[in-house]
């Protein structure tokens, strides 16, 4: 700044000379030292033409806009200034975040208070619909399990009818037996993985509930009330009665 003042007072000097020149006389005129491009005019159009370039360049600031030293613009974001303001951009965001995160978190209590019983109240319904679906779904398929059961149950009567009834006197004979009895015996092998167990009568004290009492006998081997004989079997499928057990009972 202070080069261009200077620059600038040289030529103001230099044009003032010149135009005083005329006056004096063409013998002081030639004299003048500013005349014909002198030195020291040369001078101040070449300071000022420098001045001008240097003021072409950008010289590197500080953060309060002050011209920072040459070399300073490669470590600006080094510098303490820039580090600190940057830390306290950081810490004015995490204040933000934190105000929003207690935002939303008064927002959740409130969104709570009003909503939280109906939710509860929306879960139950729903967990004692699902039990209920699962419990007709159960008692369902137990039904149908009891049914088909109790169709097979005719096919396994038919079979110990025959079996009792019927001696084998051939080895070819006992073959035939054998078929059958297999056949029985995977049918049972099928309700026991149904779950499908057989009721046991004999010798147990007569139950209305689980007994079909066909007659009553004398027995020396059982007290009075207790099945003696069991005519038929009885089944069961976990807790339910698939069919009663047909007994006699002794008196």
């Amino acid at each position: 700044m202070e080069n261009r003042l200077i620059a600038l007072l040289l030529t103001w000097i230099c044009v003032f000379i010149s135009t005083e020149g005329f006056a004096l006389g063409p013998s002081m005129v030639n004299d003048a030292p500013c005349m014909k491009r002198s030195s020291t005019c040369m001078f101040a159009e070449d300071a000022e033409a420098n001045n001008d370039g240097e003021s072409a360049e950008e010289a590197p600031t500080t953060d309060d806009g002050a011209t920072a030293p040459a070399g300073l613009g490669d470590d600006i974001l080094n510098s303490p200034a820039f580090l600190k303001r940057k830390l306290d951009v950081i810490k004015s965001d995490i204040e933000k975040t934190d105000e929003a995160i207690e935002t939303a978190k008064a927002q959740l209590e409130e969104n709570k208070a009003e909503w939280e019983q109906k939710i509860k109240s929306l879960e139950l319904e729903f967990t004692a619909i699902q039990k209920r679906f699962g419990r007709v779904g159960s008692e369902s398929e137990q039904t149908a399990i009891i049914d088909v059961s109790r169709k097979m149950l005719e096919v396994l009567d038919t079979y110990d009818r025959a079996f009792m009834a019927i001696e084998s006197e051939t080895a070819e004979d006992e073959a035939v037996e054998a078929k059958y009895k297999q056949t029985y015996n995977k049918v049972l092998s099928i309700f026991k993985d149904l779950g499908i167990t057989e009721l046991e009568a004999l010798g147990k004290e007569f139950d209305y509930e689980f007994h079909q009492a066909v007659m009553q006998r004398p027995s020396d081997e059982y007290d009075e009330g207790f099945v003696c004989d069991e005519l038929q079997k009885g089944y069961m499928l976990g807790n339910k009665l698939i069919r009663a057990a047909m007994v006699s009972v002794a008196a």
